[in-house]
């Protein structure tokens, strides 16, 4: 077990899942879980400053599936975009455009 990690078991009769989620140092999150049938799955999420001043957190799973978002302010507002295309903006007068609307 990871130092300082959260860890928590459920289940019932013979089958349980346990998960583990901690925090590294560079301020990552990270999920491990197993169960009792010799599966397993993690998710790795990462946080960074892009060129530009953007922020980008960034999820990874155990089967190759990945998801990210960016975010960056400018004069017009808040914007955002995702690794799935789907854009979201809060102007500086609280209109909303996009962001699942």
């Amino acid at each position: 077990m990871t130092p300082c990690a959260q860890a928590e078991c459920v289940g019932e009769g013979s089958y349980r899942v346990c998960s583990e989620s901690y925090q590294d140092a560079d301020g990552d999150f990270h999920v491990r879980s197993s169960d009792t049938e010799g599966n397993s799955y993690g998710v790795d999420s990462t946080t960074r400053t892009l060129p530009g001043g953007s922020t980008e957190i960034r999820s990874d799973d155990s089967e190759g599936n990945s998801y990210s978002v960016k975010s960056w302010s400018d004069s017009t507002g808040v914007h955002s975009v995702d690794s799935e295309g789907n854009e979201c903006t809060i102007t500086n007068s609280g209109v909303v455009i996009g962001c699942g609307e």
